[in-house]
């Protein structure tokens, strides 16, 4: 008989078998060694209590899930100031039992910031004490001076080191199983005596226990005794959690005749199985999410490429519009008038993840006021003279998009308080409509005047103007990125000439005219300038080729300054020198250092162009650096 009942200790799943009442009559080594009864590997201690000036040390990477159910407010046991802490986070602390100073130490995260680990590293008595969260490998590291104490997690656990605040040697640590022993984090913390470890632990007896005394309540240790009572039939292979341990698990009921006596659970430890499979998930988030943002970079380089410049001005702007269409925050572009709203409205949608829907254009000063309303939010059939049909709006032709309002300073106060409604509560009613539309989008507005001074006069509502101006992006006026004008004139130029069919070159009298006039119309009045040139000139667009107001410059002068001033007059080679090396530095300050295109831009042949560069001593390098 004794021989047949060490039969399941040699069995390789764990086996745990109840009578109808609950109360256990078999349970196997395999399941002691799963759960972590009779835990007697690692450093010794005696059974005991936490006493009062005790040293602990927390290690819990989700409060409150399998820790007994800490709290917060459980930390101030051991002197911690719980301010900030919440269920869920992850937390390491060091403290003293009964401390009532709140003097402890704590470091925490949310669950959104869990990537790589926390640590925390303190001093107390002279004893170097480390309580470490390692996120990817999910193991919980406590560290007394140089011994570590490990913890390896699936989903959540609680780990504890103690440290007697007299010997200040440890006197309990956690280990697996500690849900069966009755020694989650909070039951010692509130005095729940611990059993001995090593040498000093005892068998752990399991026989006629009730189950729950051993086995926190799950779906599972319900159905076991549900099966064992016959209020449910057997279940086979089902993957759950017992104790906060990942097994797989089959429950067969035990008969005597047709009466049910109790119930066999048979369970294999699939801890392994679960963290490589957690593993292979989380892999395959990174990798979705490297490769979302791999796209995302692509789509922000293709959509923010038509805004032509390398100046540091434009190049901060374009990182902010970068970053703005990551969101989903309404946009305030501010600005003179053509300095590229527009362009950068459109790329903000398209390097958004809105790129696939609709993007919609609409310029409140070009829409008669009797009409905008109607233009912006639609109508109802017979709702005014005129209405023969129902009409979709602006707003919900861009459901699922964005909506690009240029000249919101030109909106009328009375259209201001309506779009302010669509703002707070993403709905709207149709011109003569009573039902309410809901629409889904993302507002970007633009302005060629200030909206704050706007707001003082009592031309603009001011809950409006905070509602988009949440994030604010103010574009350089031309006259204050003049290193973007030579790659501004090619772009222009190259398209137009894609437009007439020709291709023409700049003199280099006109380079000069075109980077020294001020551009109070920025780029638009560039590209009309240019087209003009273009449409007027022979093959080399000539200054005589310009308007006459770009030739008379700033100042009223033609040509503006004068290449050299009477004062300066002196032999007449070194004046030449003086205009030649003062042209070459022009010429490479326009190209960013570009050789060849500066070479063009003075029609001078590549030898004579780095004979002399070496004469004067300029190196085109400079102007490259000075660019980035």
């Amino acid at each position: 008989m004794d021989f047949y009942s060490k039969i399941p200790d040699l069995m390789d799943e764990g086996i745990i078998a109840i009578d109808s009442e609950g109360y256990i009559k078999i349970y196997n080594r395999m399941a002691k060694n799963i759960f972590g009864i009779n835990f007697n590997e690692g450093p010794s201690y005696p059974e005991g209590v936490i006493k009062d000036g005790d040293i602990v040390v927390v290690a819990d990477n989700m409060l409150g899930a399998d820790d007994g159910g800490m709290t917060p407010e459980d930390l101030k046991l051991i002197g911690v100031n719980p301010c900030g802490v919440e269920l869920g986070y992850a937390v390491v602390a060091v403290g003293r039992k009964g401390d009532k100073t709140g003097q402890g130490y704590v470091k925490f995260l949310k669950p959104d910031q869990m990537a790589n680990e926390l640590l925390l590293k303190t001093s107390v008595d002279d004893i170097v004490i480390e309580s470490h969260i390692n996120f990817p490998r999910r193991i919980l590291r406590i560290k007394i001076n140089d011994k570590i104490y490990d913890y390896e997690y699936i989903w959540a656990a609680g780990h504890m080191v103690i440290l007697d605040g007299s010997t200040k040697c440890v006197k309990f640590y956690q280990s697996k199983g500690y849900t069966s022993r009755k020694e989650d984090m909070k039951f010692i913390l509130m005095g729940q005596p611990f059993k001995g470890k090593g040498r000093y632990s005892k068998v752990f007896e399991t026989y006629n226990k009730h189950i729950l005394e051993l086995h926190s309540d799950s779906e599972v240790v319900r159905k076991l005794l549900n099966v064992a009572c016959g209020k449910e039939d057997d279940i086979k292979g089902v993957e759950s959690l017992i104790n906060g341990i990942p097994v797989r698990c089959s429950i067969k009921a035990v008969t005597d005749g047709a009466e049910r006596i109790g119930a066999i659970l048979e369970i294999v430890d699939i801890t392994e199985l679960k963290a490589m499979q957690i593993e292979r998930e989380e892999a395959l988030i990174t990798l979705k999410k490297l490769q979302d943002k791999m796209i995302s970079e692509k789509y922000k380089r293709q959509a923010f490429k038509a805004i032509i410049g390398q100046s540091p001005k434009i190049k901060q702007v374009i990182e902010i519009a970068k970053k703005a269409a990551e969101a989903n925050s309404t946009v305030l572009l501010l600005g003179e008038s053509g300095t590229g709203k527009n362009l950068f409205a459109e790329a903000i949608h398209k390097a958004s993840s809105r790129r696939n829907g609709p993007f919609i254009y609409i310029n409140c000063a070009s829409i008669p006021e009797n009409l905008l309303e109607s233009e912006l939010f639609g109508h109802e059939k017979g709702s005014f003279t005129g209405a023969v049909s129902e009409k979709k709006g602006k707003f919900e032709m861009a459901n699922g998009g964005t909506i690009f309002l240029d000249e919101i300073n030109e909106l009328p106060v009375t259209l201001q308080a309506k779009i302010l409604h669509v703002l707070q509560s993403k709905s709207f009613t149709r011109v003569g409509g009573l039902k309410s539309i809901d629409v889904d989008i993302r507002i970007i507005a633009a302005s060629n005047k200030d909206l704050e001074q706007l707001v003082s006069q009592g031309k603009f509502r001011g809950d409006l103007f905070y509602r988009i101006n949440v994030i604010s992006i103010t574009l350089p006026p031309l006259r204050e990125r003049k290193e973007d004008i030579y790659l501004l004139i090619e772009n222009i130029c190259n398209k137009l000439e894609d437009k007439i069919n020709k291709r023409k070159k700049l003199s280099h009298e006109v380079y000069n005219i075109l980077y020294n006039y001020e551009w109070p119309g920025n780029i638009r009045e560039l590209e009309n300038v240019l087209e003009r040139a273009m449409l007027m000139s022979g093959d080399i667009i000539q200054p005589g080729d310009l308007p006459e107001y770009i030739l008379r410059g700033n100042n009223g002068n033609i040509h503006g300054k004068a290449l050299v001033d009477v004062k300066d007059l002196g032999p007449m080679r070194d004046i030449v020198e003086e205009a030649e090396k003062r042209a070459l530095l022009k010429a490479l300050k326009i190209t960013k250092g570009n050789g060849k295109k500066a070479m063009e831009l003075l029609q001078i042949g590549k030898t004579n162009f780095y004979e002399k560069l070496k004469k004067f001593g300029i190196e085109s390098s400079k102007f490259r650096n000075n660019s980035s």
